[in-house]
């Protein structure tokens, strides 16, 4: 379900109508309107509902109006009777109340009485909320597109997020790619007058204290697979089994030995990478559900995919928050229907037991030294080129300033370092993947995100988790059969004992075929044996040479003359993707899509019922 609303003085029924169609896709395809004195709440739904047997509206006997996006869970108690509690409180008692849900969801609740409105996110702030203040009105949508959609802002690009895109591949913060919208902050609650156009917050979950004196061998990791088996029996009463999205890595082994030791036999589906590590990826997860005993759906990427209208329906779906050409995971939606009931994405576990981002030991100056974002890389020469100079000091300064204000957030070492990967990269560029883009096909179950599970994973010390020791410990002392089948993660491949053949196998098998990849001969003796090569595996995007060919060049933010000259280039040479067009690409999808029409695409692009044209 996705949500939006309008709040304050002149409020328009035409605009949250214009809100709620810019949210509506063909699974999307249903939305309702709530009017009363202080504005209009709509909620948008499939035909058959999104969020299995539990329903996340509800109206009071004095109407007041409860709808939340994403899947709230409760560990102690049933869900329904305290969603029927809640609706009959007043602003000030539901705001606490709210606060004792876990998983990940936004929240919005109007006292008819009192003719407020209350707004709390989960404790991460992981399911996407926006909003923006214009003229004595507060906008709040599940979609950025839908406060474009409303007429009521400029769509100013905000030149810092637009920096951290580049840099990161994801905004800092709460900020997003137009000035005037933002984020709603992680663990809050929000309380807005619409008669005074007053809005009061505060934060109600707050990063554990770490505890850098824990070491490996006294983690209790049985604490930590109870916690996360409480997560999961919190979600069977949406629907169950559901189906679980599977690969060769820790996270998702973990899920689905969690789901088999509380005998909840939920199918697989496995997405190949046939072009990284001769497909071990897909292989190993197979060879894991072969071992738990689940029947397994294994499917094999498509290298045309980025050539696809499914992948326009993507970029519509995840609104550009993070770069995805190329990327992998972006492939998995067209993959999943309403009838697998749900789906199990156990990402969350994965955000705190394993160093994320490619973390390195010490503080921030390692980490973005790792990341080369300096002022003299090839993204800012970039930048430098597509941008006009102006705008391109404006797009550089204001990140730098913002990556500042940010990391000012966090102690300087690796607790610090964890907190913004989790705070940023993984609610931007992580968490839009299963609750904004698949969640718009059926529910999605993500153990992992309660404020119990937090206070223990969330306090661990980086050395516990590095080379996933504490991964491996959990499943030597838990699962030791999951121990039996290789593992791949982050690109690389990891032997579950101090010795695996079946490791042994593939490392050596790939280190020949790096080898061969080195000269032309052995590159031809790869493709006559039919293996992918990594870097070549997926087609040039068709739409990259479209969308670039249909930018106007005097527009004032880009460079005329380099632009010209990058749509002469892929004139010439269509199959070659580089770094100038991705980015000239992203921008001119990001305008057409937070564009006030709400039409997305071309009508000559795809021939697709899910996609707007313009």
């Amino acid at each position: 379900m996705k949500l939006a609303g309008i709040f304050g003085e002149n409020c328009q029924e035409q605009t949250i109508k214009a809100m709620a169609e810019a949210q509506i896709r063909a699974q999307l395809n249903n939305s309702e309107i709530f009017k009363f004195t202080g504005g209009f709440l709509a909620k948008i739904t499939t035909a058959t509902g999104t969020t299995g047997n539990i329903c996340l509206y509800r109206t009071g006997s004095t109407q007041n109006i409860l709808i939340i996006a994403g899947i709230p869970i409760i560990i102690n108690g049933n869900l329904e009777q305290k969603l029927n509690q809640i609706v009959e409180l007043d602003y000030q008692n539901v705001a606490e109340a709210l606060t004792d849900l876990d998983g990940a969801f936004a929240a919005l609740y109007w006292d008819q009485r009192a003719a407020k409105l209350v707004i709390v996110t989960d404790i991460l702030g992981m399911q996407p909320l926006y909003m923006a203040r214009v003229s004595g009105k507060l906008l709040v949508a599940s979609e950025m597109k839908a406060i474009a959609a409303s007429n009521l802002i400029d769509l100013e690009m905000n030149p810092g997020t637009w920096g951290a895109f580049v840099t990161f591949g994801h905004a800092l913060g709460n900020d997003t790619t137009l000035k005037q919208v933002q984020r709603v902050p992680p663990g809050a609650i929000i309380i807005y007058d619409p008669s005074s156009d007053r809005l009061e917050e505060k934060n109600y979950w707050h990063w554990p204290e770490p505890q850098p004196e824990k070491t490996l061998a006294n983690v209790d990791t049985g604490q930590i697979i109870e916690l996360l088996k409480q997560n999961i029996r919190a979600y069977l009463p949406y629907h169950q089994p559901g189906t679980i999205l599977l690969s060769g890595g820790f996270d998702s082994r973990l899920l689905l030995a969690l789901l088999d030791n509380l005998g909840i036999d939920a199918p697989g589906v496995i997405l190949t990478h046939e072009d990284e590590f001769f497909g071990a990826d897909g292989i190993y997860g197979e060879w894991i559900a072969k071992k738990v005993g689940i029947p397994v759906k294994r499917i094999s990427s498509n290298p045309d995919f980025f050539s696809s209208a499914t992948y326009l329906d993507y970029l519509v779906m995840n609104e550009v928050v993070t770069p995805s050409l190329f990327l992998f995971i972006s492939q998995v939606l067209q993959h999943l229907e309403p009838s697998m009931g749900a789906v199990w994405e156990g990402c969350f576990p994965g955000a705190i037991l394993v160093p994320v981002g490619k973390q390195p030991k010490g503080g921030f100056s390692k980490y973005l030294a790792s990341l080369e974002i300096s002022p003299s890389s090839r993204i800012w020469q970039t930048v430098e080129k597509i941008f006009v100079p102006s705008l391109a000091k404006q797009i550089r300064d204001e990140f730098f300033e913002k990556l500042e204000v940010e990391k000012s957030q966090y102690s300087d070492d690796g607790f610090g370092v964890s907190q913004f990967i989790v705070r940023n990269r993984t609610r931007k560029r992580i968490a839009p993947n299963p609750l904004q883009v698949y969640s718009s096909v059926v529910p999605t179950f993500t153990p992992g995100l309660t404020k119990d599970f937090w206070a223990i994973a969330g306090a661990l010390p980086f050395e516990v988790k590095t080379e996933f020791r504490l991964y491996k410990q959990i499943f030597q002392q838990h699962f030791p059969k999951m121990l039996t089948v290789p593992f791949v993660s982050g690109g690389k491949l990891e032997s579950p004992q101090d010795f695996s053949l079946e490791h042994l196998i593939f490392k050596k098998a790939h280190q020949l075929q790096l080898a061969l990849n080195k000269v032309k001969i052995g590159r031809g003796f790869l493709k006559l044996l039919g293996v992918p090569l990594h870097q070549n595996f997926f087609y040039p995007s068709q739409f990259v040479g479209k969308v670039i060919a249909e930018i106007e060049t005097e527009h004032p933010e880009i460079n005329s003359d380099e632009v010209k000259h990058i749509q002469d280039l892929t004139k010439t040479n269509p199959t070659k993707v580089s770094y100038q067009q991705q980015l000239l690409f992203y921008w001119q999808v990001s305008r057409w899509l937070l564009n006030k029409n709400g039409h997305y695409f071309p009508r000559t692009y795809a021939k697709h019922e899910n996609i707007h044209y313009l």
